[in-house]
């Protein structure tokens, strides 16, 4: 096989055959390896490792020059097992890259990658990274995003033009993840009016309730006050991210509940679309859900997550 390129129609890797003769004969100096018993060629061996990291939701592709990819087979949430990655990266003549664990994706895109960097490598080395996959879980995987039954709220007094671009935006966000949206409401601040649309979630058998409008300083803002009285509970004031820091999290019945400062979080990108993606895998989101985004949270510098590709 080749270890070095001998132009463009004949690559490094290439096995050499009689039809390749002339051509080697007309470069001089020619740079070659011989498999011995048990090696892989690169493309072989990155085939199987692409195989051996490919979770449910991901389809591996065909090796170019010893690198595949995997590539979403649908919408949904890329989960990344670190630990598994960071193992097979340590084996050595191995490499495996990913996106940011808690992305979302579209369908078609690209979500991880590998590449064997020699022409050939021992099986035994590809055996211990499926090993490793095997026992600990596949390295990347994509989580389906589930149709929640969704309701919004909102307890701003909004102007007709204003109250049509957050229905919109409403509408294009929720549905990019299959949300069936049961109500949008538009309710006055009163506890009275927070609790009996608290009580129209729980009787409708709402998975997910979406706050806009609640003061997120006022510890007696009726979107907090009422969850308690309803049988709910506020999990998380604060998010650890900028924008969007005003982002808060609660639990009503079996119900997920998600409050933003006022309704234009709906019509930019923030904390919101990075949380969204978590509670629509899984169907629910915890504190620990929204804590853990505070790596790669500082969003308007540009170095943060990437946002889910709405359009």
């Amino acid at each position: 096989m080749l270890v070095h390129d001998l132009g463009p129609d004949l690559r490094k890797g290439t096995v050499l055959e009689a039809k390749h003769l002339d051509r080697v004969h007309q470069s001089g100096e020619v740079h070659v390896v011989a498999l011995e018993p048990g090696d892989l060629h690169e493309d072989v061996a990155a085939a199987r490792l692409a195989s051996a990291l490919a979770g449910p939701g991901l389809e591996p592709t065909t090796p170019v020059q010893s690198q595949a990819r995997l590539v979403a087979r649908r919408r949904g949430l890329v989960r990344v097992r670190g630990g598994v990655v960071d193992a097979i990266n340590g084996l050595g003549q191995l490499c495996v890259f990913t996106l940011m664990d808690g992305q979302a994706v579209a369908e078609g895109e690209e979500v991880a990658g590998c590449k064997v960097t020699p022409v050939a490598v021992p099986g035994s080395l590809v055996e211990q990274a499926e090993r490793l996959c095997h026992e600990q879980g596949p390295a990347v995987e994509l989580l389906a995003f589930r149709p929640l039954k969704t309701f919004v709220v909102a307890t701003e007094r909004l102007k007709p033009k204003a109250r049509e671009l957050f229905r919109a935006a409403v509408t294009a966000k929720l549905g990019w993840y299959g949300a069936d949206v049961r109500a949008v409401r538009e309710v006055a601040r009163t506890g009275r009016a927070v609790a009996a649309t608290y009580r129209e979630a729980l009787e409708a058998g709402a998975d997910l309730v979406l706050f806009a409008g609640a003061s997120a300083i006022d510890p007696l803002d009726p979107a907090y006050a009422e969850l308690p009285a309803a049988g709910g509970e506020l999990l998380q004031l604060g998010a650890p991210m900028h924008p969007g820091s005003m982002l808060w999290l609660g639990r009503l019945g079996a119900a997920t509940v998600v409050g933003v400062a006022s309704c234009a979080g709906f019509g930019r990108n923030s904390s919101l679309d990075l949380l969204l993606p978590f509670v629509f895998a899984y169907g629910r989101a915890d504190a620990k859900d929204l804590l853990r985004l505070g790596h790669g949270g500082l969003i308007e510098a540009g170095a943060g997550r990437r946002f889910p590709p709405y359009s």
